[in-house]
């Protein structure tokens, strides 16, 4: 355990691997390279992950009921860490999505994902082909 932070019954747990968020009877664990985010708040914090089907961002707000102490901190290092490769790609004018390759927790294998921007629709088929053929041009440029 890297960090934690009480929150109700539960608590949120910052470990090498995950954040373990509490959900009810049973912990929620989000590997670092599905969390895109964490904002926090003085009574609450939000953390957005990556959906692994590859729809949109899932949102979790938890209460706040005590210091976080250093969990902040250690939740945007963690998060960083498993950022190998982030490119912004344009898709519609000025609005796209991220390319992002981000390592698993003790492994080395890459996790690829599209973020697309505020605005544009994953769902989108015109998007998704763009977005599909732009992620395979910022592979090969890599050699990934």
């Amino acid at each position: 355990m890297l960090a934690w932070m009480p929150s109700g019954v539960s608590s949120m747990i910052a470990t090498e691997q995950a954040l373990v968020l509490p959900a009810g009877s049973a912990p929620e664990r989000l590997a670092w390279d599905l969390v895109l985010r964490a904002s926090w708040e003085p009574d609450s914090v939000e953390v957005i992950s990556q959906d692994v089907a590859g729809g949109r961002p899932l949102s979790r707000r938890i209460a706040v009921e005590s210091d976080p102490g250093v969990l902040p901190h250690v939740v945007r290092e963690r998060v960083m860490a498993s950022i190998v490769v982030q490119h912004h790609v344009a898709l519609d004018g000025e609005r796209g999505a991220r390319m992002v390759a981000r390592r698993e927790a003790g492994s080395t294998d890459l996790r690829w994902s599209v973020v697309f921007d505020a605005g544009l629709d994953p769902a989108d088929p015109v998007l998704r082909a763009r977005a599909d053929e732009a992620l395979a041009e910022v592979r090969a440029s890599l050699g990934i």
